[in-house]
């Protein structure tokens, strides 16, 4: 099977781990797979690729923003003549609706792949017409139901929802609960707007009251990070927050810690709540749409669940981990069971099974 995936990046983000994981691991499994990526003129830090996969430039720089979309599909196309590709798949909302196009344009099945929460995507003019467009491909793949059921049931009856793997490459040291630091700690992309880190102060802020000695730890970088600091200093934490830059070792490097919180809006299905709840640590989420924390975390069983954008209700839930050490050891320990339901080796099956049934 040759397999074109298209993409808006090779960055750290969750969309692209989990783009490079499927299109490595097909690879090494015998299929010809190659990467189009539409925005490379995107620097910073970037995802080392495989050598067993060719990373194309289809990305367009000059012109108004209907010319560049037009020449990179007009690359796009080229790019699969030329690897004469069985398939297309499209990773996140441009590339979903270039797959189409390009699928359609050279009679190869497309197939998209929604990596977040479709309710919070389609709100413009612009982003209304790309959704008629992905609606129109061949399959899609989706981390949650709820995800998959704000499409066009047409689009849903050719679909799977494949949820993400968990990885466990690093060497994690198996600390004691009783010998774990007092720390709060999160993971993620400082952009406000998803991740809703003016919540997760607010509610670290409060939980600080009665518990002085924990400290806030956040690992990684984005549009936010002075905001965060400005943040901090109005809720006078300053002291207690600690930012502590981008990670490629996340579960080393918090394994630690004494407790997890994401405190996000939306999600697809978090890797760094995944990550934290394979290292074990008792996990605070917010119970973000479209459903991936509720997937991973049984409320009270291996994790707590908070409503979206209530700080009370979060420092609360933080509260009762730094209260009942009994349960937060408990919910720790289930938490890891994510390394088995998660397992990569299931989720590239179900990956390399719907594809292939596609063609």
């Amino acid at each position: 099977m040759r397999i074109l995936f298209i993409t808006a990046g090779l960055g750290y983000g969750g969309a692209e781990k989990m783009l490079i994981f499927v299109a490595e691991s097909l690879a090494e499994r015998g299929h010809t797979v190659s990467i189009a990526n539409i925005n490379t003129a995107c620097v910073g830090n970037v995802r080392p690729v495989s050598d067993k996969i060719k990373v194309y430039d289809a990305g367009a720089s000059d012109g108004m923003r209907g010319l560049r979309r037009f020449k990179q599909l007009s690359k796009l196309k080229k790019i699969a003549k030329e690897m004469r590709a069985d398939i297309i798949v499209g990773f996140a909302l441009y590339p979903n609706a270039m797959a189409r196009l390009v699928g359609r344009s050279l009679k190869i099945p497309s197939v998209m792949s929604e990596r977040g929460d479709p309710s919070r995507t389609y709100n413009g003019v612009v982003e209304r017409l790309l959704f008629r467009i992905i609606n129109k491909n061949d399959g899609g793949v989706f981390q949650t139901e709820g995800a998959m059921q704000y499409y066009s049931e047409r689009l849903c009856k050719k679909s799977r929802v494949i949820p993400n793997p968990i990885f466990v490459n690093e060497k994690i040291e198996q600390i004691p609960y009783e010998e774990r630091e007092k720390t709060v700690v999160s993971v993620g992309r400082l952009h406000n707007n998803q991740k809703r880190y003016d919540v997760m102060l607010k509610a670290f802020s409060v939980f600080a009251e009665e518990n002085p000695e924990y400290t806030l730890r956040l690992y990684g970088d984005g549009p936010d990070g002075e905001n965060i600091i400005k943040w901090c200093a109005e809720l006078g934490i300053s002291d207690k927050v600690q930012l502590m830059g981008v990670t490629t070792t996340p579960m080393a490097d918090i394994c630690r810690d004494g407790m997890f919180l994401i405190t996000s809006d939306y999600e697809g299905i978090s890797n760094a709540l995944l990550e934290a709840m394979a290292t074990g640590l008792p996990c605070v989420s917010t119970d973000h749409t479209p459903g991936g924390a509720r997937l991973l975390i049984e409320d009270g069983v291996n994790g707590l669940l908070a409503p979206m954008g209530d700080c009370e209700a979060i420092a609360l839930a933080m509260q009762k981990f730094a209260d009942d050490s009994t349960l937060a050891k408990t919910c720790g320990e289930r938490a890891k069971e994510v390394v088995l339901r998660f397992a990569p080796s299931k989720i590239i099956d179900m990956w390399e099974e719907y594809l292939t049934s596609l063609l």
